[in-house]
């Protein structure tokens, strides 16, 4: 594969751990086994990614992300799973949270796509999130604009 490309390892063992792309169109997917896959998204991609972790006591640990493939060179945060980095648009941790963001996704999918929207609106998104204020007036002006 490219050296420019951004990987995303997709992985999933039943009520341990899931980690997907929730959306994005990756440029190729190549698959490693009947568990494991790795998602390449070209640099200025941008797709959602979560991580959900469980063990015998429930949710241990459920991250999602929106992030934005960066060249190699570029400035990019590390992220667990993704190769070599991406930068955060956004970052939510929680279970609750995480819950409430996915139902938020599934709105705007309903409406139209989810990979034309502005980077800038999942980082306004996230701050709001992260300041305990609604998204809804946000989310209504994505879904005023989709077709």
């Amino acid at each position: 594969m490219s050296d420019n490309l951004t990987l995303a390892a997709i992985r999933w063992r039943k009520r341990r751990r899931n980690d997907r792309i929730l959306f994005g169109a990756p440029k190729r997917l190549v698959r490693l086994d009947w568990q494991r896959s790795l998602a390449a998204f070209l640099p200025g991609s941008v797709f959602g990614y979560e991580r959900w972790e469980a063990n015998k006591y429930g949710t241990q640990s459920w991250l999602i992300f929106v992030l934005q493939a960066v060249h190699p060179k570029a400035n990019f945060s590390q992220i667990p799973g993704v190769f070599p980095g991406a930068q955060v648009l956004l970052s939510v941790r929680g279970k609750d949270t995480c819950k409430a963001f996915l139902s938020h996704l599934d709105e705007i999918r309903a409406k139209g796509e989810l990979e034309g929207n502005d980077p800038l609106l999942w980082q306004q998104i996230s701050h709001r999130i992260q300041a305990g204020t609604s998204v809804g007036s946000l989310i209504d002006r994505v879904l005023e604009r989709l077709p």
